[in-house]
Formats: structure tokens, C-alpha cells, sequence
């Protein structure tokens, strides 16, 4: 028996907790220095290996119970300590001297402080988050590194020799990490595997974007040989067990440069007053099986991920771009959800079926919104479609009073397009405008996705969900107060409902204050996730909810379309049931993983797009609204949503933070958010995705704010 399996028997049978070391070498019959120092390498032994703890402040040991130490990824900050990123939503902060070799994104095993409330100390890595990482080479003599494009990586990465692939100084990487500190204070050491080129090269901006976030546009040889096999026209197999919609009225709307063409819909009046509503999605469940090659890469990338330009597709292009996309005049397979919806935009009938459709128009929103505005050249194109479009109308009007109504929460939207010259510079920065014709789809989406989540739950079958919880009390809290201070009176109760906070952004749009309360409305909020268990959409102010729609693009909808289609074809057995209970579990926490991944890379990607365009606007003066305050100075925001930082050191005089307010005082100038600035665009930093403004004076804002 090792002096280390000694001591933890020894250890087991001692009738008090804690113990020192002086008290384990009289156990032992320690007699000399010699043997006091074995005892003491087997405690550190046994420490490194989470079989014992010690106590700093007592100077005592005590064996490892249940529930020391658990398991959570670990989030690093650019000046060392980081946070603990726990399932429960609940993170702990880790000071950096307690951080013991932990990087950005690992799996680690964690013990909480004694004493605080919300502190814990990382005993073990269990396993690397990063593999391989961007960045910047930078060669100096005879030393090679790369600094990491990602500030959460706190540590530059050694190139090994010979591994650098002839890279030339400054040029953006993709480097494989080989060798990780085991000390914490040395340098990860690794191989340059691909040149990206220099950083003003064309689309070497996205590509490092893509990388850092390690998203791709090719499949693996596997995934390709599955897609190429598959026939890119209906087989007469094919349309068995299908109901034939090929004769009806059925048509596309969508962006006009989208490809991946997954929803149809289709309307008739019925001579009740109600309408039925067909709303038909792409059958990719068809094409993807299962733990197939293709089925396991879209697991693993769970969504669709858009860059300006450019898509990094869950599925092979042969079918989000082929088989599965519902052009015009072609024979497509999908799952149909028909609803019968009566003039208070009640749901009376559905059905739900596997269904054969060939779409007679692929429209754009333009189109519709032109055929909407009156523009009788539109209209004469699509004359033969003409009068559902104008009863989808009215429908849509329906939907959107009734959700209204019960206190559905309309955030203003920012979504931005890019301009591109041939060079592919920006040019411009535009805000995506949301038309009545996108409202219509939205509608028709969100009460599909309802009505068959509504049909799982009340068979009680496995399914995902969408979810989102209420907001936080303490970020509740705020907004209620800065409500008050802007005179916006609102009911507050203990719980709180859709409606309340409906009210108070249709008050705030009678005020200057519109954009202030809608974006610290936004920060409130909790974020929308995937789930095996319904527990509500709190923003759509549903009970139940799904994300049906898009098969194509999002893989908890494929999961729902094999969950839907057994049901219907009253295939659901127990082995069934069980199947895919597991498989919305997984499909579920999967999904909300690659979601956040997906938005974050997006975010990203409009943020340096964004960067390169301020860098045309230096020294150029706008009018801005702070979009964000803080001790160190405030954000301002360009109409197009281009952001700047303005430091409090660019303000002058001495500014106090007030976070109830959201602003900087000095007792005679007050900035807060919501209020327009005048900046000028100072400096832009594209390696840090960065941009400066400085203040301008602006008559308007001092007398505004002026005490």
C-alpha cells in the first residue's frame, strides 16, 4: 500500500472532521524529517487530485465530500479573473489569483469560497474549450507568436519551431493549440494551420470572424457523398401517404436575395366570416435521418449562421438551396399545419399533415408591401394571387390585434443591412425596414408555431419548446424606477404581467423618451431559449410555444418535424416516446448553446463591417444618441446604430454616475441615455472592433439637460 492510499484510509476512520498535518504523523508514526516530508508531498498529491481539501484560514485538512466541488465552463476577462458560467443561471466570479490555469471556455471543476456570497476558486480543468484560435503573428527576431484576436484569451500562444507555415509579420492566423501551461503562467504553445492574409485584404475581416467562432461553409467528405446521393427532384416514392396540394393557391414571401426557401402559405375566406390559413414547411425530415452523417453535422452547428454576404448553412447546400427550398413551379415535400382561424383571431380547427405542394409565386417583401401600398404594376404581376393576399392582409391585422391584446411586447427593431462597392468596402450602413409584409409572415409564423406546440403538449408527447421567462427583478427594478423618473406611470404587482410592460412602451412612444425605455426595456429581458419542458413565452405573451418554421436553418424545428410526423402518421410506439424524449432533451440544450454562439459571431461580424465604415467617417460631425452610460464615459449611437465611446475625460469637469438615472452629471451638465449628442468620429480601431467619437457641442442637448 502507497503512503497515499494510507493516509486516505487513515483519514476515512478519524472520528473529527478537520485534521492537521501534525496530527497525520503522529497517526503514522512520522519519526523523522525524512518521513514528516514523504506525508507532506502525499497531502499536496492528494490535494492536486481532489481527494483531500485544505482550509487556508484553520490550517486543516478534511477528506472531499459530496457536493465540494462542481462542474461549470469558465469565462475569462482580458485582466485575468473571469466567471463561472452555470446552468441554474446563477455565475460565480473567480478572482484571478484563484483561476489555476484555467483559459477561456474550459470545462473545470470548481470549489465556492467560504465566506462569500457569489465567489469560487477553480481546483481542476476538466477539459480545453479552445482548440485552435485567430490571431495576429507576430515575429520579432528569433520569437514567434500569436496574439489572440479574442481578449478572453488572455495569453499570447508560442509558435513551435518550424510551425509557423512561412507566415509573414501581422498577417491573421488560425492557430492549433498543442500545449497548454500546466502552471497557468507560461504560454500556451501551437502550429499555425492556415494563413488568412493581412488584415486589409478583401474578406479577410469575416473569415476571421468565421474562424474565431470556428463556423464553415464546407461539410466533411461524409456529409457531402450523403447530400450528393439524394435526388434533387420528388421521386414517385415520394409522394405516397402525402396530401396533394399541387392545385391550390400556394406561394413564397421572403428577402429577395434568400435561397433556403422553407415556408409557403396560403389563404381562402370561408362563407362563415372565418379563414383557413395553411401554413406549409419544408419536409427536411424527410432528407435528414437521424444519426446520419448530415444529422450529426447539424447537430453540432444548430443553426444557420448569417455574416454580411455570406452564410455558414446547417445543412449541405444541395438541400438548403436544392431539394428542400420551395421554389416556384416545382414539386416540393412538406409538413402542413391548416388552421381555421375565426375574426378575433381565434385558432376553432387545425390539422397537421404531410403534404405534396408546388408554389406558384416566389415573392419578396417589396412586392407584397408595393401590391399592399396600392402600385398597380405590381399588382397586374400577380394578378392571379391578388385577392389572398389582400385576405392575408386582413388576417394578419386579426393576429397582430388579438396578440396586441393579450400583451405582446413590440421592441423596435435594428437590424442593418450593408452597402458594398466592387472592392467589397462598406459604403453605407442601413437599418432593415420592417414593412406590414414582414409583420404578415411573422403573424402567420408565430400562430403555426403555437398551434402545434399546443398540439404536443396537450398529447403530452416529447417536444422543444421556445421559452422565455420572465424578466429579472432586479433589472425590473431599474426600469420601474427610470419609468418613474420619466413620468411614464405604470401598475407595478407582484407578479408581473405582458401587458404592463406593453403599456409602458405605448407611453413612450407619446415621449422623447421612446428609444431610452425600449432599450432598457431590452437589457430586462431574459433570453429566449430552447427547452424540453413548456413553461411559456413570456415577450409573445404565449402559453405555448415552438419554433416550427425553419427546418432548414434551425435544428430544433427538424427535431419538431420528426417528433409531429410520427405523430400524425400514428407511428408514436413507447419506443418511440423514449427516442424522442432524449432527442428533445439534447436537441433542446444543443440548440440554445449554438443559438448564443450563432448571435454573438453575428453581433461580431456586423461590428467590424461597421468599423471599416466608421473609418470613411473620421473626423466627420452627427447627431447621435447615447445608447449607454457608464462610470468610465458614455456610448452614442448613429441613427444607422454605428457606435462610438465618448471617455468622461473627453467630457470635462468631473462627472458623477448616477446607474437609477442611467447618467453623468457634473451639478450643471447632465448626459443621459436616450439624450442626442453632437460627435465627431475621432479614431476607429479594427483590431479591437473599437471606435471613438469625441463630443460636439449641441445647443439642443445643454439647454435639455442644463439644471
Amino acid at each position: 500500500m502507497n503512503i497515499n492510499q494510507k493516509i486516505l484510509d487513515i483519514i476515512k476512520n478519524i472520528e473529527t472532521d478537520y485534521f492537521t498535518a501534525k496530527q497525520l504523523n503522529i497517526l503514522l508514526g512520522s519519526k523523522s524529517t525524512a518521513d514528516r516530508q514523504i506525508v507532506a508531498k502525499a497531502l499536496a498529491e492528494l490535494q492536486s487530485q481532489n481527494e483531500i481539501l485544505f482550509d487556508g484560514r484553520s490550517r486543516r485538512y478534511r477528506i472531499v465530500r459530496e457536493g465540494d466541488f462542481s462542474k461549470a465552463v469558465f469565462e475569462s476577462n482580458a485582466r485575468g479573473f473571469g466567471f463561472l458560467i452555470r446552468d441554474d443561471g446563477d455565475d460565480l466570479f473567480v478572482p484571478a489569483h484563484r483561476v489555476n490555469g484555467a483559459f477561456h471556455k474550459d470545462t473545470v471543476l470548481y470549489k465556492r469560497i467560504e465566506g462569500t456570497d457569489d465567489e469560487a476558486e477553480i481546483v481542476k480543468v476538466l477539459s480545453r474549450g479552445v482548440s485552435s484560435i485567430v490571431g495576429t503573428y507576430d515575429k520579432t527576431n528569433n520569437t514567434r507568436f500569436v496574439i489572440p484576436d479574442d481578449k478572453h484569451f488572455v495569453k499570447d500562444i508560442y509558435i513551435q519551431p518550424k510551425k509557423d507555415l512561412n507566415a509573414k509579420n501581422g498577417q491573421k492566423v488560425v492557430v492549433k493549440i498543442n500545449v497548454y501551461p500546466y502552471d497557468g503562467h507560461s504560454k500556451p504553445e501551437g502550429e499555425i494551420t492556415q494563413i488568412l492574409g493581412f488584415p486589409q485584404n478583401k474578406n479577410v475581416d469575416m473569415l476571421s470572424v468565421a474562424y474565431a467562432y470556428g463556423l464553415t461553409d464546407k461539410f466533411d467528405d461524409e456529409c457531402v457523398k450523403y447530400a450528393m446521393k439524394i435526388p434533387q427532384t420528388l421521386q414517385e416514392k415520394d409522394y405516397v401517404g402525402r396530401k396533394d396540394l399541387r392545385g391550390k393557391r400556394i406561394f413564397t414571401i421572403d428577402g429577395a436575395d434568400a435561397k433556403d426557401l422553407d415556408d409557403a402559405v396560403s389563404v381562402s375566406e370561408n362563407g362563415d366570416g372565418t379563414y383557413t390559413l395553411g401554413v406549409h414547411i419544408a419536409d427536411v425530415s424527410n432528407y435528414v435521418k437521424p444519426q446520419s452523417a448530415i444529422d450529426k453535422e447539424a447537430f453540432a452547428r444548430g443553426t444557420s449562421v448569417y455574416f454580411p454576404e455570406t452564410v455558414f448553412p446547417m445543412l449541405p447546400r444541395e438541400l438548403s438551396n436544392g431539394i428542400c427550398s420551395l421554389y416556384e413551379h416545382v414539386d416540393r415535400l412538406t409538413l402542413t399545419c391548416e388552421m381555421t382561424i375565426d375574426k378575433y383571431g381565434k385558432v376553432t380547427d387545425s390539422d397537421i399533415y404531410p403534404s405534396v405542394i408546388n408554389s406558384c409565386h416566389r415573392l419578396t417583401y417589396d412586392e407584397v408591401q408595393a401590391i399592399f401600398d396600392g402600385d398597380e404594376t405590381v399588382i397586374g404581376q400577380y394578378s392571379d394571387i391578388y385577392d389572398d393576399l389582400i385576405a392575408m392582409k386582413r388576417l394578419a391585422q386579426i393576429l397582430q390585434n388579438k396578440r396586441n391584446k393579450r400583451g405582446n411586447i413590440e421592441f423596435a427593431s435594428k437590424e442593418v443591412y450593408f452597402v458594398h462597392n466592387d472592392n467589397g468596402e462598406v459604403t453605407d450602413v442601413l437599418l432593415r425596414e420592417n414593412t406590414f409584409s414582414h409583420q404578415l409572415i411573422e403573424e402567420f409564423m408565430i400562430a403555426a408555431n403555437e398551434t402545434v406546440a399546443e398540439y404536443a403538449e396537450t398529447c403530452d408527447y416529447p417536444f422543444v419548446y421556445r421559452v422565455h421567462d420572465k424578466p429579472d427583478a432586479e433589472k425590473l427594478a431599474v426600469l420601474f424606477a427610470l419609468l418613474k423618473g420619466l413620468g411614464i406611470n405604470v401598475k407595478q404587482s407582484q407578479e408581473v404581467h405582458n401587458s404592463i410592460l406593453q403599456d409602458a412602451l405605448s407611453q413612450a412612444e407619446k415621449t422623447p423618451y421612446f428609444h431610452l425605455v425600449n432599450d432598457v426595456m431590452l437589457r430586462s429581458m431574459q433570453k429566449a431559449k430552447y427547452s424540453d419542458v413548456n413553461t411559456g413565452h413570456f415577450g409573445l405573451a404565449s402559453r405555448c410555444y415552438c419554433h416550427f418554421t425553419s427546418p432548414i436553418r434551425r435544428y430544433p424545428d427538424l427535431v419538431v418535424h420528426r417528433i409531429l410526423k410520427t405523430a400524425v402518421l400514428g407511428k408514436m410506439t413507447d419506443k418511440a416516446l423514449r427516442a424522442y424524449t432524449d432527442m428533445a432533451y439534447d436537441a433542446a440544450k444543443q440548440s440554445s448553446i449554438r443559438e448564443k454562439i450563432a448571435d454573438e459571431a453575428e453581433r461580431k461580424a456586423d461590428d467590424v463591417k461597421k468599423c471599416a465604415y466608421a473609418e470613411r467617417l473620421i473626423g466627420k460631425t452627427f447627431t447621435a444618441r447615447i445608447s449607454g452610460v457608464t462610470e468610465r464615459g458614455i456610448y452614442a449611437e448613429l441613427p444607422n446604430t454605428v457606435e462610438g465611446f465618448i471617455s468622461v475625460d473627453k467630457l470635462g469637469g468631473c462627472f458623477k454616475y448616477n446607474p437609477a438615472l442611467f447618467s453623468l452629471s457634473n451639478g450643471s451638465v447632465k448626459y443621459a441615455l436616450g439624450d442626442e449628442v453632437q460627435i465627431t468620429v475621432a479614431s476607429v480601431n479594427k483590431q479591437a472592433c473599437k471606435i471613438d467619437f469625441d463630443l460636439g457641442n449641441c445647443p439642443q442637448n445643454t439647454s435639455k439637460n442644463s439644471k
